[in-house]
């Protein structure tokens, strides 16, 4: 019915002025040869309040199609209530677009997420006004930040300001934004973990319920260490998620979170273990379980070429809840680990991932070792004892089929997710396809192994890629 009402040509535009509540004025009445007043209905021109009753009945879609008849219909269709979630997409070859919807969607949009080229000055820029934009915006609960990569290129100010690049006009306008929030992420830029303590005085602890304040470092090796006061922490007690990174977690850290009694996901991002960090001690994790029984943890380790290979008596502490283990690009598997994850956490393990990029390298084949053959393997071990495992990923290492239609086999239709590079596999015999009928079988799902063409560039090399790229999304999906 809406597309058979005749258009106003006049009013078609490009105007993207959003005008609400404002009522159009009426058609002007037309007068008869009797001299009667004869008055022409203009769909154009209905009242703004009209238009909200009518949109109101229509479809996301629908209200789409119905804001294409003309300006006026156009503008009414930008109303906070059917705008309430907007993901802004800042990109180098879309930036009409980001601006319209700064523009747009910056004033009145509930829950936002960005999605920025972070190496670009140009949509650095951009980010800036976005975040001036939304700081305006009394309707704004939420901003989650989702950067392209862990780093901003931020502009170089003109020769007469600042010689330098200059973070100050990202971190004054986000902490605008701050007091009115519920839900935030910095999106583990590097960059804005050294604000925490500024981000935490900002911030309203009666509202917020997620905060995501882990990084990944750009240089695991070589980055700066900053305090932050868990004693800050203290007020946020209806925090439901909370992401850290290790640098700050210790047994005084869990203990500030005592009252956070409303808990459900601990999220904590490893780079390195310094030397001076004062570490976790069983007894504190057994009180924070204790405390926060519907509590799960996730323990994300990046590049931590150092700490690797002692993370076992380093970190891992038997009373961790921990339900998801993710290592990223160590360039080796610590076997330890891998044993104490089946006999440390039955109850809680939900997911494992061990990533590294494809390699023929000695430390490939550690699965494969002839001392480690009389072995029980460690991701069937864990198939068989932990009762909520569901997820398994690795890449960059050997692997016997076998020991795939064991899980495939122990886990069954609960195993929703089970990645190995097609390359990686080893046979016990020159030509052995059972496992692609075996598995699929016992998950009562299609699955296959992953083919090189359907890797990311970093998996297949570690110099053909970017690796912020591959694992920026799956971090982000953790605090999501």
């Amino acid at each position: 019915m809406l597309y058979e009402n005749r258009k106003c040509e006049s009013d078609m535009g490009t105007d993207n002025t959003v005008n609400f509540g404002g009522c159009s004025k009426a058609k002007k009445a037309k007068p008869s040869e009797n001299g009667k007043d004869i008055y022409i209905p203009c769909w154009d021109h209905l009242p703004a309040v009209v238009m909200h009753d009518i949109f109101d009945l229509l479809s996301k879609e629908d209200r789409k199609n119905a804001s294409t008849v003309c300006k006026n219909w156009r503008h009414n269709i930008f109303h906070p209530k059917w705008w309430p979630e907007i993901t802004f997409k800042i990109e180098q070859n879309e930036m009409l677009k980001a601006q319209f919807y700064t523009n747009t969607f910056g004033h009145i949009v509930s829950d936002a997420t960005i999605r920025i080229s972070s190496l670009s000055p140009a949509c650095v820029r951009e980010f800036v006004v976005l975040l001036q934009t939304l700081s305006e915006n009394n309707n704004l609960k939420s901003i989650a930040i989702e950067p392209s990569h862990c780093r901003l290129e931020v502009p170089i100010k003109r020769i007469e300001e600042s010689n330098e690049n200059d973070l100050l006009d990202v971190v004054n306008a986000l902490l605008a934004c701050l007091p009115k929030l519920s839900k935030f992420s910095i999106g583990c830029l590097e960059d804005l973990s050294y604000i925490l303590s500024d981000i935490l005085k900002k911030l309203d602890p009666a509202k917020v319920t997620h905060l995501c304040l882990a990084s990944v470092k750009d240089d695991p090796i070589k980055y700066q260490q900053i305090y932050l006061d868990p004693k800050l922490l203290i007020p946020f007690e209806k925090l439901k998620v909370l992401s850290v990174d290790y640098d700050h977690v210790s047994d005084a850290f869990l203990g500030t979170l005592d009252k956070c009694r409303k808990l459900q996901r601990l999220v904590v991002h490893l780079h390195s273990v310094r030397p001076a960090h004062p570490g976790t001690t069983n007894a504190a994790w057994q009180r924070f379980s204790e405390l926060h029984p519907g509590c799960e943890m996730r323990l994300t380790i990046i590049h931590a070429f150092d700490d690797i290979d002692n993370l076992h008596n380093l970190v891992l502490r038997r009373s961790m809840p921990l339900s998801h283990i993710k290592v990223f690009f160590c360039e080796s598997v610590n076997l330890h680990v891998l044993e104490s994850l089946s006999s440390y956490y039955p109850e809680t393990l939900r997911s494992v991932m061990w990533i590294d990029s494809l390699s023929d390298n000695k430390g490939s084949w550690k699965f494969a070792e002839p001392q480690y053959d009389q072995s029980p393997d460690p991701f069937v071990l864990m198939a068989w004892l932990c009762k909520r495992l569901e997820e398994v990923v690795l890449y960059g290492y050997k692997y016997c089929e076998l020991n795939l239609m064991a899980i495939g086999r122990l886990r069954g239709s609960e195993l929703k997710n089970l990645e190995i590079a097609e390359d990686d596999i080893l046979f016990s015999d020159n030509v052995n396809t059972s496992f692609l009928i075996d598995i699929p079988k016992n998950m009562g799902k299609p699955w296959k192994p992953v083919k090189s063409s359907e890797l990311h560039p970093v998996i297949c090399n570690p110099v053909a890629g970017d690796s912020d790229e591959y694992l920026l999304p799956i971090v982000l999906a953790d605090i999501q």
